[in-house]
């Protein structure tokens, strides 16, 4: 089956609904697909020749119009190996890797060796580069992963001369766009549409403003969500490092704002979180200033991950998610970070596996 053909399925299934600008995109996955599919090694000692890279898709625009639907439809139909995570999680992954190969004298060629291997497709969500020594790896890896016939297929929320904007050492970073630019076919999806923010009814998980009732209200969804469970106060450990949390209960845990995004925090404390808590309480949310670079990013890092693994965010707030960060550098990540925030506040996101009243009925 061909993306196009599974797009379609969903139209006639009523799940989605056809949007004009979505057309050019399916067009061209359907042509990577059959590119991929069509590659045969054409020689007896293809097998220890890497197949020539075919080019992939970077597909870039605003949040919510429908881009991770339709790298869904491409993951689903390519009939070949394939990864899909999102960058962030890859990332976390290369850096654990990099610790295997110390002493290697190309460690990243090795380690794009061993992906391709298994692995014709890499499909990236969220491609998103903040960190510097994610910048520094991403060009070298880029090149070894290309090198060795791997397919990109990536979404972001800005075209790739904006990646890394105004990182430091960004200089170092260029080559890595071009490889972007050389081995993908650049899409811009434009839509006016946010899907996300369709049919939304919300579960009542985001208090605002802070107060008794908002307090009132955070402790209930607690008992709610914990289900009963006695809480406990202790530290819990993230990272081998001490973390003063508010409580916890069964797979429940409460943080304040300032601790869990103010402090220095990496994203592996927050995917460590998501290992042993599927609810996450999150009290004094605050407007966060245009100069609290590590602070914005932390929070867009904390909710990408929760919402990655479809865990739940209750949130205590003196502002709406609208409100939470007007500076311009992180702007476009916000924007996903806000439609993200809504999104995890619908009835649909909150009580999916999980069974009982609703806290609109109680």
């Amino acid at each position: 089956m061909k993306p196009s053909e599974y797009y379609q399925q969903k139209i006639n299934a009523h799940e989605i609904q056809e949007d004009a600008a979505q057309r050019p995109v399916i067009n061209i996955l359907d042509a990577i697909v059959d590119a991929l599919v069509s590659q045969k090694p054409n020689h007896f000692f293809s097998r220890w020749k890497s197949p020539k890279p075919i080019k992939g898709l970077y597909l870039w625009g605003n949040v919510g119009i429908g881009k991770t639907f339709l790298m869904d439809c491409f993951y689903h139909c390519v009939p070949v190996p394939k990864m899909r995570k999102h960058f962030h999680q890859f990332m976390q992954a290369l850096h654990q890797s990099l610790k295997t190969v110390e002493g290697e004298k190309n460690p990243l060629s090795v380690i794009a060796k061993k992906i391709a291997k298994d692995t014709r497709v890499i499909c990236f969500d969220e491609f998103f580069v903040s960190d510097i020594a994610d910048a520094m790896l991403l060009g070298e890896l880029l090149h070894h992963l290309f090198e060795n016939g791997i397919t990109l297929i990536a979404s972001s929320n800005v075209t790739p001369d904006l990646l890394y904007k105004e990182g430091l050492q960004r200089e170092r970073f260029l080559p890595a766009i071009e490889l972007i630019k050389t081995h993908t076919h650049v899409m811009h999806l434009y839509s006016k549409q946010d899907y996300r923010l369709q049919h939304i009814q919300k579960a009542g998980v985001y208090y605002t403003p802070l107060g008794e009732l908002a307090e009132k209200n955070m402790e209930n969804a607690f008992i709610y969500f914990s289900k009963g469970v006695a809480p406990q106060y202790d530290p819990i450990t993230l990272c081998d490092r001490n973390v003063v949390i508010v409580k916890q209960a069964g797979s429940v845990i409460w943080f304040d704002f300032e601790i869990i995004c103010g402090r220095p925090r990496s994203q592996m404390d927050y995917l460590e979180i998501t290992k042993s808590y599927r609810t996450l309480f999150l009290q004094n949310l605050r407007v966060i200033a245009n100069n609290e670079n590590d602070l914005i990013l932390s929070f867009i890092f904390l909710v990408d991950i929760l919402y990655d693994a479809h865990c739940r965010l209750i949130i205590s707030s003196d502002v709406l998610p609208d409100k939470i960060y007007a500076g311009e550098k992180y702007q476009a990540e916000f924007q996903r970070t806000r439609s993200r925030l809504i999104e995890m506040q619908s009835d649909d996101y909150v009580y999916q596996h999980f069974s009982g009243k609703m806290l609109t009925d109680l």
